[in-house]
């Protein structure tokens, strides 16, 4: 059975300028082959390295505030990137989409009088930024380093050309300049200041940058600070590599995978007419914000990397739902707002359980109580609409889910009432940590959801006693693990069963996706991840790191990586939900306040220590530590040069731990 990936299939006009350069380079020759089978291999830290075979195409997306940019480079087409720049016009409204497409000018090499030509480069780098090295022609080797600017709607390149010959070359690179019209408002600039005739002694380099802008038609060229906007891109790339929120684990493998999803997340704010908001990623849906994507599986693990302006954006973005939901009311919840103006587009997913859970775990995890209190409305709506969507047996009606009718849902679905019940406990302590005396009552709505959940939806599905995903479904769904993700587990071992079987997860040795649905060859990348999270958080520890180990293997060092996404297009999420699998998975984080959490830790066997260290949630620095001691596990917190927890016990011992007063500590920027 052929097995394909399930597309969004969203209808999306392009909302902001799209710019697409390419160039005659395909990637080609073939650096010495790695002896693992990984497309992109482990380099020096802080980097990885895919060693140009042209077996199979590149592509990677890249952004900054203004712009997201997606890299494409194969045998046949070459390479090529399509940039779209965002918060060009103040007139929003003017929903023309605007596109431009074509083959750029490149820059024109000489050494010593004879053009310089190479047609394939022999590999290729990415640090955050992505650089491509051509085989020696002509006595030089050229780089190529490409990347958006973090600020500006703006993509830079940076050449150097190295002389390999024992002897002086001369080099020159001729001055150029084009301007294409984007309709009456909007031009593209492509600009190559140019490099006299220079003399580079053997071993020597010459430099040099070109770069691709967007500005406004009647306005001068940007001036372009290559050194700054380098300085600015490498800032972000040490932050995900070296900053706040790491993991460590004895599998340099599994911390690698951890600080690439990192930088992602801490690439995915984006300028809009709403502000810095944090959105789902890609060039496709950018800068698109929906109920699941950024705010479900994505914005529970911003506060763990202690960045101020990842949380800001993502405020900015709970924002959006609140003003929507307090001027417009919530019949229909909102589920989305999507292209450059922002508007409503989908609804009635289960939308309201969607945030208020996602909302209520990033609000508590980030531990900052005055944004907790201006986003409370937002809590108390979405905990109104779901208790509006209650049936009469106990569990929540909506008209789809995620899939947005692609599947068939029934009045009420399993996702749903699993995410309202994990809402409902988010909210709960939440409320808890505010003094709102709401708590107690959103307790005893979980705990009627819980009942409805396994008197609803429990049942025997294709031999196994788990979930059915709706009112007459016989087959098996991906999304039966959501309940054991929100800590239901009348049916754990079951569900797990059904989840390890080949009925559901027939290609996971090989590191493929979850089946969305047993009977059709479709896989949905983000149920893999949470699939790996609750293995964990069922003790399934050795299969869970073994799984993860393949999935890491396949997806985040294959060829569609290092962001995995069912669409290839490099969308936030799947990857956000990777150092997930650890936060909440193999250390079994669960936030119970603003300032205090529960941990249940899983060490694998073969394991001596795992660590996530300088992690930024509550608002505080702090290291939690697990290591083995004997046939136990010693779990340690420290904050501040202090040891603020230490404790043994088995495996799945659950730790609970309040942070002291006046131990906050500052974010990172």
């Amino acid at each position: 059975m052929k097995t394909v990936k399930l597309n969004r299939h969203c209808t999306h006009p392009l909302t902001a300028v799209l710019l697409t350069v390419a160039t005659s380079w395909s990637l080609g020759l073939a650096a010495p082959v790695p002896d693992r089978t990984d497309f992109w291999v482990r380099d020096e830290p802080g980097r990885i390295t895919h060693a140009c075979t042209g077996t199979e195409p590149l592509v990677i997306c890249l952004q900054g505030r203004k712009v997201v940019m997606q890299v494409q480079s194969d045998r046949t087409n070459g390479f090529s990137y399509t940039a779209r720049f965002f918060n060009l016009l103040k007139e929003v409204e003017k929903k023309k989409a605007l596109f431009v497409a074509g083959r750029e000018s490149s820059p024109e090499v000489r050494v010593n009088d004879q053009p310089w030509k190479s047609e394939f480069p022999s590999s290729v780098t990415f640090d955050g930024m992505l650089t491509l090295t051509y085989p020696e022609a002509g006595g030089v080797v050229v780089t190529r380093t490409v990347y958006p600017s973090m600020t500006r709607a703006l993509v830079i390149e940076e050449w150097q050309v190295r002389n390999t010959t024992g002897r002086r070359v001369a080099v020159t690179v001729a001055p150029a300049r084009t301007v294409t019209p984007v309709g009456e408002d909007i031009a593209i600039v492509w600009n190559c200041a140019g490099v006299e005739a220079a003399t580079v002694e053997a071993g020597g380099v010459l430099s040099f940058a070109t770069w691709v802008q967007a500005r406004l038609a009647a306005e001068p060229d940007l001036a372009v600070n290559v050194a700054a906007e380098r300085g600015a891109r490498r800032a972000l790339a040490e932050a995900a590599w070296s900053g706040p929120g790491r993991l460590e684990t004895p599998e340099p493998a599994l911390d690698v995978a951890f600080a690439l999803q990192k930088l992602h997340v801490l690439e995915a704010p984006i300028e809009t007419i709403k502000g810095v908001i944090t959105h789902n990623g890609s060039l496709t849906y950018s800068p698109g914000i929906w109920a699941n994507d950024p705010v479900e599986y994505s914005s529970p693990v911003f506060p763990f990397f202690g960045e101020t302006e990842l949380n800001s954006a993502s405020m900015n973005m709970y924002r959006i739902w609140q003003d929507y939901c307090l001027e417009h009311g919530i019949k229909p919840f909102p589920g989305s707002f999507e292209h450059a103006d922002l508007k409503l587009v989908q609804r009635d997913r289960g939308d309201d359980a969607m945030v208020l859970y996602g909302l209520s775990r990033f609000l508590l995890f980030q531990g900052d109580r005055a944004a907790a209190e201006e986003l409370w409305p937002l809590i108390e709506v979405s905990a109104a609409s779901v208790l509006r969507h209650t049936t009469t047996e106990g569990i929540i009606a909506s008209e789809t889910d995620e899939m947005e009718g692609r599947y068939p849902t029934g009045k009420a679905n399993l996702s749903t009432s699993a995410l309202a019940y994990g809402g409902y406990r988010q909210a709960a302590r939440l409320a808890q940590s505010l003094g709102k005396p709401v708590a107690t009552e959103f307790d005893q709505r979980a705990d009627a959801l819980r009942q409805g959940i396994e008197s609803y939806f429990g049942a025997e599905v294709e031999g196994f006693k788990t979930y059915r995903y709706y009112q007459g479904n016989t087959s098996l769904r991906g999304w039966i693990l959501l309940p054991l993700a929100m800590g239901i587990t009348e049916r754990q071992e079951a569900t797990v069963a059904a989840l390890m079987s080949d009925k559901l997860w027939p290609h996971r040795l090989a590191g493929g996706d979850i089946l969305a649905e047993s009977t059709r060859p479709t896989e949905w990348g983000r149920e893999t991840y949470y699939a790996l999270r609750v293995l964990f958080k069922a003790g399934r520890t050795e299969e869970g790191l073994d799984l993860t180990r393949r999935v890491v293997q396949a997806q985040i060092f294959g060829s569609k990586g290092p962001y995995p996404d069912e669409d290839a297009i490099d969308m936030l999420c799947p990857g956000s939900l990777y150092p997930r699998v650890f936060t909440e998975g193999m250390f079994g984080i669960v936030p119970t306040g603003l300032d205090s959490f529960e941990c249940t830790p899983w060490l694998p066997k073969a394991w001596p220590r795992m660590a996530l260290r300088d992690l930024r949630a509550f608002g505080r620095a702090w290291d939690l530590v697990v290591e083995r001691a004997g046939d136990q596990q010693k779990v340690t917190v420290r904050s501040g040069g202090k040891t603020l927890m230490t404790g043994r016990g088995p495996a799945g011992k659950t730790y609970a731990l309040t942070f002291p007063v006046g131990s906050k500590s500052p974010q990172i920027r």
